[in-house]
């Protein structure tokens, strides 16, 4: 099932409240776009259907920053619009994202999605800022990330 983005970054900020943390605005994207990343490369199709952009200071999936940027830097807020179930196969997947990332600062992550040759990367020299970065990009990326780290 393809979600919408808002949904997905709606779980983050839910998982996010369960632990008492609170999550930055980038770190939601990031999240969102490094989980769209492993599930394509897992599931072999996206995990929501939303547009990212190769913006100035990262990939960003501009219905999540627009959604939730009303909230300030920090959201709190679930989006009552985007509340839908997730079945419990996207749950333990995103789960499995948090828990590897979750406790990543938003620096860090911004590094993990700014590699040189990247989907951001390439997207931004190719395109331009706000080009978009195409899925096939990223599930490249992501398989290549899968490659590097089963040769270790």
């Amino acid at each position: 099932m393809t979600y919408d983005a808002r949904q997905i970054a709606n779980w983050f900020v839910r998982r996010a409240n369960q632990d008492g943390r609170g999550l930055s605005i980038m770190s939601l994207l990031k999240f969102s776009y490094i989980a769209q990343g492993w599930h394509l490369e897992i599931y072999d199709r996206p995990l929501f259907h939303n547009r990212i952009e190769a913006w100035q200071y990262g990939p960003v999936i501009s219905d999540v920053y627009a959604a939730f940027r009303k909230q300030g830097i920090k959201p709190t807020k679930i989006l009552e619009n985007y509340s839908g179930v997730l079945d419990s196969d996207c749950e333990r997947f995103l789960e499995q994202i948090y828990k590897i990332y979750g406790d990543m600062p938003p620096m860090r992550l911004s590094k993990l999605t700014h590699v040189a040759g990247g989907p951001w990367d390439s997207s931004i020299k190719f395109g331009g800022i706000y080009s978009e970065i195409p899925n096939e990009l990223i599930k490249r990326h992501y398989v290549e990330k899968r490659e590097i780290a089963n040769a270790s």
